[in-house]
């Protein structure tokens, strides 16, 4: 465990304040869950990632999604990437996404992009850029409440997206959405 020099006593309703400069480093925001636990003499706090508690979901959606496309899909919560279908770009998984891909999520809005409209691709993990040609990005929402993304995409410079691939990422993103009702 790090020192961090940083001291904050509890009020008397046992509530202690994170410091603005770790929760900005932690990107932990106003709302965010919290997992408290203890281990051994320690109290720890951490982000809880409610799509990390459906990891074999999300694995079992992208994997299917690429079989049925042909193409790689991707798996985000809020802060990371969880998983991604195939045996390449699996060194993204655990990376911090991208805050374009961030924005994207916040507006809870699909993305349907292809770099032969002139479309440049959203990033997807910060500080590296995934090679790709087309991409769908659909937030997972429930109840108002946006849990990461479906992302679909390819290196394919001659190929589009049809309108099944766009189904797929919905219906992917549908049904971890249910997971949380």
């Amino acid at each position: 465990m790090q020192d961090t020099g940083i001291v904050r006593r509890i009020d008397e309703l046992g509530r202690v304040v994170i410091p603005k400069e770790l929760r900005k480093t932690l990107r932990i925001r106003e709302g965010d869950p919290l997992e408290i636990y203890t281990n051994k003499d320690e109290l720890v706090f951490k982000k809880y990632s409610p799509i990390s508690s459906i990891s074999f979901h999300a694995e079992a959606v992208a994997d299917g999604i690429e079989e049925l496309t042909e193409k790689n899909c991707m798996v985000t919560d809020n802060d990371t990437v969880i998983y991604v279908s195939g045996g390449k770009n699996k060194d993204v998984i655990g990376r911090i996404i991208s805050n374009e891909l961030e924005n994207v999520m916040r507006e809870r809005k699909s993305v349907i992009l292809s770099k032969s409209d002139g479309s440049n691709m959203v990033s997807v993990v910060k500080g590296d850029q995934i090679e790709m040609e087309n991409q769908i990005i659909v937030p997972i929402i429930s109840g108002g409440d946006c849990y990461g993304s479906v992302l679909i995409f390819d290196k394919d410079k001659s190929n589009r997206f049809s309108s099944a691939d766009v189904k797929f990422a919905q219906l992917g993103a549908a049904f971890l959405s249910r997971q949380f009702e």
